[in-house]
């Protein structure tokens, strides 16, 4: 047998012994037991502002029982901070007889991540895949943010990511996919949902039916796929099937309308019947959560958040992520058990979802307040996320300029990533703390015509030059600067989120992805831009008109 075979059937039986039991009859007699005000509590999870309890937050465990809280950057300033916050709201939840809650987490990795400080900070999910071994670094990834965000009392994380990535001017999935390939999106999402299951971990597949082919934020807009099923159930549905059949406990729904599977005008699959069940629950057999993607975001705002979570629920959804703003928190508890007291939401109808929500707490030791007590090596798993990312950095491109010699000048982005942290270091940074005469220059996002002639200035007594850049179709004085830049000196780029920069500035004689712009992929692209270690990582996406997947070379010429 193979050693990936062996692997694999290792990964089978780990999680058929770690993964969590159910007894349906059990969580049955907690449903039967509670009011309709907190059968509906417990299909909300609610979000807030600051480091401490709202009064508006305790009302909502208190009075109304609310499934679980979703935790953000803002409400903790490191491990310590958030474990306490997650043991007070446990300890306010068991005071009022209130279910305890899920504490809810985007711990992605890469790009998208939560806590920085007391918690290893993990490669993204292109990242992962771009190294030599993927799923087993997936599933290194999987177990290590499992254990760690257990011991703080976090017990679901949104991730995997499950979108196919086929478009390069996607402005929020990118690099938070595994690839431009089904196929591989498929095999390393089945790595993650079963690395998490036999950690005794809830995780979530997301984003149903694939968020990768778009090309607007639903942050910001209401996205449209325009095509057709054939493609959809080629590209896009794969990996969710895969989740569905390596066991995945929840599935979260994409705020996007799809023509294909709902032809209403302008309908987000969310609110769609024949997405949220004909398609999830008749045609794909999936029994688990449907937990809508946040119901603030600005692809449901002609609809509202309170509205929108009722029609969520109509629709077929179980689990309902509302974020800070409390008067729709409100609103939408009333709407809903209105709905459910006129009948246009059937008692049967809530009571399924309630058990589904109930069952998941049961089965995965919510309920009975499991918690794993061991401490994390933080140290070791800080050296296992540099190990993954010296194995993911990918040198595309090489015409003489690496490994970089003479005077450096190294411009970067103060963040490239999604969310940001204070502090963090930038790709000049951590060039500079290997070599301190390099000159360093961080640039904002959308630099300015003064910040690029002084930047280009600063570059005429340079030998070299190295720019991080971060989705060029999307912050075009990026491109500007590279190009200015490149006509002083030689210009390495790094691209610090997607692979696809290059398709901007295809004359660039060196050109290496770190995936992200987190610590170890800072550190992974400084030693091969200095030379201190050669490249290894193959490209995991097309980069069209550029480069095919697995690309990638292993020496500097």
């Amino acid at each position: 047998m193979k050693r990936r075979d062996l692997l694999r059937a290792a990964a089978a039986t780990a999680v058929a012994a770690c993964a969590p039991t159910t007894n349906p009859t059990a969580s049955g007699d907690v449903v039967a037991g509670m009011t309709l005000e907190r059968k509906v509590g417990q299909l909300m999870s609610v979000a807030f502002h600051g480091t401490t309890i709202t009064s508006s937050l305790e009302a909502m465990i208190r009075d109304r029982g609310v499934g679980g809280v979703i935790l953000y950057s803002e409400n903790f300033t490191d491990a310590t901070t958030l474990a306490k916050l997650v043991a007070d709201l446990d300890r306010i939840a068991r005071d009022a007889k209130s279910l305890p809650l899920f504490f809810e987490m985007d711990q992605e990795g890469g790009p998208v991540i939560r806590i920085s400080k007391g918690a290893t900070i993990l490669p993204g999910q292109m990242a992962l895949a771009a190294t030599g071994d993927p799923e087993r670094s997936v599933r290194t990834a999987a177990t290590i943010s499992a254990s760690e965000l257990r011991a703080l009392g976090v017990n679901w994380t949104f991730a995997p990511v499950a979108d196919v990535n086929d478009e390069p001017t996607n402005p929020i999935i990118s690099n938070r996919s595994f690839s431009s390939d089904p196929a591989r999106v498929s095999s390393l999402v089945s790595a993650a949902v079963q690395a998490y299951a036999a950690a005794g971990f809830f995780c979530c597949a997301k984003h149903f039916p694939g968020h990768g082919s778009t090309t607007t934020d639903s942050h910001t807009g209401l996205p449209k796929i325009e095509a057709d099923r054939a493609t959809l159930d080629r590209l896009e549905l794969p990996p969710f099937r895969a989740a569905i059949a390596a066991g995945v406990p929840a599935i979260m729904s994409a705020h996007i309308v799809v023509p294909a599977l709902d032809p209403t005008p302008d309908l987000p699959v969310t609110l769609s019947n024949a997405v949220m069940t004909d398609l999830v629950r008749t045609t794909l057999g999936f029994q688990g959560i449907v937990v809508t993607d946040d119901l603030e975001m600005g692809a449901l705002k002609n609809i509202g958040e309170a509205t929108a979570a009722l029609r969520a629920l109509q629709a077929g959804a179980d689990y309902l992520l509302f974020r800070f703003d409390e008067s729709a928190q409100l609103e939408g508890h009333r709407l809903i058990t209105e709905a459910v007291r006129a009948g246009s939401l059937s008692t049967a109808r809530l009571d399924q979802s309630v058990r589904r929500v109930v069952d998941a707490k049961q089965r995965y030791g919510v309920l009975a307040g499991r918690r794993d007590q061991s401490a994390p090596d933080l140290a070791a798993n800080a050296r296992t996320a540099l190990d993954l990312a010296r194995g993911a950095t990918t040198l595309l491109r090489n015409r003489g300029v690496l490994p970089l010699r003479g005077r450096i000048l190294a411009v970067a982005p103060t963040n490239a990533d999604i969310s940001f942290f204070e502090g963090q270091p930038t790709l000049g940074s951590v060039i500079a703390a290997k070599r301190p005469d390099a000159v360093v220059q961080t640039m904002p996002l959308h630099p300015s015509g003064t910040e690029i002639d002084r930047v280009v200035t600063m570059s005429r007594v340079a030998d070299v030059i190295v720019v991080g850049t971060t989705n060029l179709f999307a912050y075009p004085e990026q491109v500007t600067l590279v190009k200015a830049l490149a006509k002083e000196k030689p210009v390495a780029v790094v691209a610090l989120r997607g692979p696809y920069d290059i398709q901007s500035v295809p004359d660039v004689p060196a050109y290496l992805c770190a995936y992200d712009s987190r610590e170890p992929s800072l550190t992974a692209a400084a030693e091969i831009l200095l030379g201190e270690r050669k490249p290894s990582g193959s490209l995991p996406a097309v980069v069209p008109g550029v480069f095919s997947i697995g690309a990638g070379m292993r020496d500097f010429a």
